[in-house]
């Protein structure tokens, strides 16, 4: 009976010596040239899918390397690899009849701005066929999973939709394509809770799982038809935020058994892996096979053996190319292409490194640069460390980076050719998409634990986008993505890197979903997870009651307990506590006090919810309220929030706090989260002595804390205020102050419109002729002129794009 061939077979013949030879583009005779090419023709008629993208891949390099680009024409038009077959038409055109009958079909597959792969198009297909329907996309980056969420919004006219992102920086990416799209029936697409009405016959948002969890409980009758769910991988995952999402689903269910669930992400083993507990769903996949790009990758050891190996995905070997002398920096800077990621894990260690990158980068002074530094140095501060980054020639891009320069950075990082680096963490799997033909990782980890399989190839797909290889400049040899895991400080010790790359990208290694969440149906539990899901369905039945069809946990009893899961409150145990909570907060509404003043306001945090947080790792910087020094410094940051203040203003602010803490000889000794380098009666590093900071380094450490603020404000602080909103404890221009850092009408609404402060301020003083406002509808629109009249008046660049993000195209 005949073998099949596979790639274990292959790899006991004497093809991997004449491989190597080609693969690395050593000295090869014209017979073995010919017997390599032979070979790889034979290969693309295999069954086995994997011999067929080894055959691909061979094909692919030789034309790379010889500009000969007849062979991977034929090839690309048979296996349906469309966008690369009308790349090769731009190259180079010729007469002949079937060429012209090639170019003739391949218009088949143009769709919009873009030329669609056979299973690009297939898949368009079936996500349109089953509209209805509960369904699994697995598609990797580039394939066009926005372009589905915008066709499921044409062809669903006056229906209630959700799209569901991982980040709040997606919210307004998300929404401005949709209104970008020119959809008739959608007015209005709503990325904060506060923003619907409730009186809508329709409607479209955007949310995160905590705003959606919000928003369904300021609209008890609100159901949705569709719920679009991107990057549906991070289901998986054992976090309060996944198990959030679980929940979020299951109430959506509930509230309509008819909801269609679109789960779209780049990597998945198996759909049914998503399926949630207590639901009954049946998931219909589409799962992308194709194999356009054909990755390369390189390991260099600088910390022990200074040797860079290369590694072949299919023939699952490692090739020895000699030894460098180079240390990372110097590594990084020979071997790197137009635009150039840099992956690490922890935003210290991007800091770290871009410190010392600098060291061995050149200056640029030119205009471009010069104007991007000056409106940086006006909107942040003249010592912010980005500053000296991008004089060099590089950005760095992490969760600490306020938002607005966020923006203004991957612009320059996209358009000014001298910045050719972006050194970022994981933000760059949620969806942040920056032009780069290769990709430096400095560290495997993903927080506390490794980059998973799926995370791996999310991350690799970054580079070299479709959206940049298939230009009306097509650029092929970009199908050939180089990827280097440069073992330096930042990787741990022991990482045995060779092994997680074999486990990660070897193609015919079977890489099971690793599943963590307890609410998904195929998760193995322990006793103590099954401690943990009896919690999440007390959760889920207090917040939702009649979610779960049997549920014989505990209920709450109070007021106080019933607004607790409504906010979805985690960090105390409710049940516990809601008693004595209630006591006092009987005691607040008896003496008829309305909190007023932000001072009050976090005496009655502490003594409401913050003395009964649980003990543990999570819950420190809540923990932290029991000291009356912490209360007062957040008395004192919200008030700069309310009054508007700028970075600069909030920068001085922290450095005299600090500066008073030496002179008077105080404790030195401050919280800074992820930033410290000291324990204090804990295990974990999240304090530093600011005694020993330079003046440079306390102002760096400001910058990134004051966002670190904010966010632990908007992100778990605000739960607790909004509990006392709900309880009529709030007195409502304070809460609307707090919320939206103001109570001018306009200004909330353009907050609520997804502007940030600062810029909600500057358009509502100055710019508010360019506005088109609806108030009854909670929207704004800019009219296009704002723009020019926002240069004219030479406002900061920073504030222009993040404006430009804004107007409709």
């Amino acid at each position: 009976m005949k073998r099949d061939l596979t790639l274990a077979r292959i790899r006991n013949t004497d093809f991997p010596i004449l491989y190597k030879k080609f693969i690395l583009d050593c000295e090869i005779t014209k017979l073995e040239l010919k017997k390599i090419l032979t070979i790889a023709t034979i290969f693309l008629n295999s069954t086995n899918q994997n011999i067929q993208n080894l055959g691909y891949r061979i094909i692919l390099i030789f034309c790379n390397r010889t500009k000969d680009y007849r062979p991977l024409y034929e090839v690309a038009m048979n296996l349906g690899y469309i966008p690369v077959a009308r790349s090769i038409d731009l190259l180079h055109t010729e007469e002949s009849f079937f060429h012209v009958f090639n170019s003739a079909f391949i218009e088949n597959f143009h769709k919009g701005q873009v030329y669609m792969s056979e299973q690009q198009y297939e898949l368009d297909n079936f996500f349109t066929s089953k509209n209805f329907e509960t369904v699994s996309v697995i598609a990797p980056t580039s394939y066009g999973k926005t372009e589905l969420i915008l066709s499921l919004l044409k062809k669903n006219i006056g229906k209630k939709i959700c799209i569901v992102t991982p980040t709040k920086s997606l919210l307004a990416q998300t929404k401005i394509r949709i209104i970008n799209s020119k959809i008739d029936w959608i007015k209005k697409v709503v990325i904060q809770p506060e923003m619907y009405n409730g009186t809508e016959e329709n409607l479209v948002a955007v949310l995160t799982q905590e705003r959606l969890l919000r928003l369904l409980k300021m609209q008890p009758e609100l159901y949705f038809d569709f719920i679009v769910i991107d990057e549906a991988h991070g289901l998986l995952n054992d976090d309060t935020r996944s198990r959030l999402l679980a929940e979020v689903i299951l109430i959506l269910e509930k509230r309509n058994p008819e909801v269609a669930l679109k789960f779209l992400t780049p990597f998945l083993g198996d759909s049914d892996n998503l399926r949630i507990k207590f639901m009954d769903i049946n998931i219909s996949e589409y799962k992308v096979s194709e194999y356009i790009k054909t990755e390369r990758f390189y390991i260099y050891d600088e910390r022990e053996t200074k040797k860079l190996k290369f590694y072949d995905q299919f023939l699952d070997d490692f090739y020895d190319l000699g030894y460098q002398q180079d240390n990372t920096y110097e590594f990084i800077k020979k071997t790197s292409g137009e635009n150039n990621i840099i992956y690490l894990n922890k935003p210290k260690d991007i800091e770290n490194f871009s410190n010392k990158f600098i060291k061995f980068m050149p200056s640029f002074f030119n205009k471009k640069i010069e104007k991007i530094c000056d409106n940086l140095k006006e909107f942040i501060h003249p010592q912010y460390q980005l500053l000296d980054c991008i004089k060099s020639g590089f950005i760095y891009h992490h969760g600490s980076v306020p938002d607005s320069v966020r923006i203004y950075i991957e612009h320059a990082f996209s358009v000014c050719s001298e910045i050719k680096y972006v050194v970022t963490s994981s933000t760059l799997l949620e969806g942040v998409n920056l032009p780069a033909d290769k990709l430096y990782i400095l560290d495997n980890r993903k927080g506390l634990g490794y980059l998973s399989p799926s995370n791996f190839k999310n991350l690799i797909g970054r580079v070299c986008r479709f959206s940049e290889i298939f230009k009306e400049e097509p650029k092929l040899k970009k199908l050939e993505p180089e990827i280097y895991l440069v073992i330096s400080e930042f990787f741990r010790n022991r990482a045995q890197v060779e092994k997680y790359l074999q486990k990660t990208m070897k193609v015919d290694k079977t890489v099971s979903d690793e599943l963590e969440n307890i609410l998904l149906r195929n998760t193995e539990m322990n006793q103590k997870q099954t401690e943990e899901l009896n919690k999440e369905k007390e959760f889920i039945e207090n917040y939702e009651e009649g979610t779960l069809v049997e549920f014989d946990g505990r209920k709450t009893q109070t007021m106080i307990g019933k607004a607790c899961f409504a906010n979805n409150i985690t960090e105390l145990d409710i049940f516990k506590s809601e008693h004595v909570m209630q006591k006092k907060i009987n005691y607040l509404k008896g003496n008829e006090i309305i909190i007023r003043t932000t001072e009050n306001l976090f005496q009655v945090l502490y003594q409401v919810f913050f003395k009964y947080i649980e003990d543990n790792d999570k819950n420190q910087n809540l923990r932290r309220f029991q000291y009356q020094e912490t209360r007062n410094f957040y008395n004192m940051f919200l008030n700069w929030r309310i009054r508007g203040a700028s970075y600069s203003e909030m920068i001085a602010s922290f450095m005299g706090h600090w500066d008073n803490l030496i002179k008077n000889h105080g404790d030195t000794l401050v919280y800074v989260d992820r930033w410290g380098d000291q324990t204090r009666g804990g295990i974990r590093e999240l304090w530093t002595d600011i005694r020993k900071k330079s003046h440079k380094e306390k102002i760096n450490l400001a910058i990134v804390r004051i966002k670190e603020e904010q966010d632990f404000l908007d992100n778990t602080v605000i739960k607790y205020i909004e509990v006392l909103n709900d309880l009529h404890l709030l007195d409502e221009v304070l809460y609307l102050k707090i919320k939206y850092g103001t109570d001018d009408k306009l200004k909330v609404l353009l907050v609520k419109n997804g502007l940030s402060l600062g810029l909600a301020n500057l358009v509502a003083d100055q710019y508010s002729r360019y506005l088109k406002i609806n108030y009854a509808n909670n929207t704004v629109k800019y009219k296009d002129e704002i723009i020019e009249k926002m240069q004219e008046n030479d406002e900061n660049e920073v504030l222009i794009y993040e404006m430009q993000y804004f107007i409709e195209k």
